[in-house]
């Protein structure tokens, strides 16, 4: 996705990275054209990483 400038000052203006949109268009949930993450699914995401880091961490052992 090529960012407009629009997008590019709106980021600046609320400090969010490349990373943190990356973050929100992989795993946000659609709502008309928007995508959000917000507080609920922002949790569970991180229940499912530290699963994830966890599952690592064994395998590595």
């Amino acid at each position: 996705m090529k960012a407009s400038t629009h997008l590019v000052s709106r980021m600046s203006q609320r400090a969010i990275g490349k990373a943190e949109l990356d973050i929100v268009m992989a795993f946000g949930e659609v709502d008309g054209d928007k995508v959000i993450v917000n507080k609920r699914r922002a949790k569970e995401l991180l229940v499912e990483f530290e699963f994830l880091l966890a599952c690592k961490k064994e395998r590595v052992r």
